[in-house]
C-alpha cells in the first residue's frame, strides 16, 4: 500500500473511534465532572440477587439509606465505560421508569441517591 493510502486509512479509523467515543459522554445537563456517565441498562435485578460482575463499591444496594428514605422497590444492573474496562453497577430505579436491555441512561456514579435519567 502507498504511504498516503495508509495515512488516509489511519485517519479514517481514528475519526471513527473518536466519534464512537463521543457517544458515551454526558450532555451539559449531566456534567462528567459531577459524576454523570452514559450507561447501558442490562436488566432488572432483585434486592438479594447475586451480581458477580459488580464490585461491592459499585452496588448501591449496599449503601446505607439516609434518614427518611425507604428501600427502593426496583434495582437495575447497568454498565458504563471507565477505561480500561467496563464497570458494572447496581442502581435504584425510581418511579415507573422502564428497564429495557441496551437502553442508554445517565447515571451518577458518585451518588446512589441520584435517580437515573433517560438519554
Amino acid at each position: 500500500m502507498k504511504p498516503t493510502t495508509l495515512l488516509t486509512l489511519a485517519a479514517a479509523i481514528a475519526a471513527s473511534a473518536l466519534m464512537a467515543g463521543c457517544a458515551d459522554y454526558p450532555d451539559d445537563k449531566h456534567p462528567m465532572g459531577d459524576g454523570w456517565r452514559v450507561a447501558h441498562l442490562d436488566h432488572e435485578v432483585s434486592l438479594v440477587e447475586s451480581t458477580p460482575l459488580v464490585r461491592f463499591a459499585e452496588d448501591c444496594r449496599a449503601v446505607p439509606l439516609g434518614e427518611g428514605q425507604s428501600e427502593p422497590a426496583r434495582w437495575a444492573l447497568l454498565h458504563f465505560r471507565r477505561p480500561p474496562e467496563d464497570v458494572y453497577r447496581v442502581v435504584p430505579v425510581t418511579g415507573g421508569m422502564p428497564v429495557q436491555e441496551g437502553q442508554q441512561v445517565y447515571v451518577n456514579v458518585n451518588d446512589c441517591a441520584q435517580p437515573l435519567d433517560k438519554r
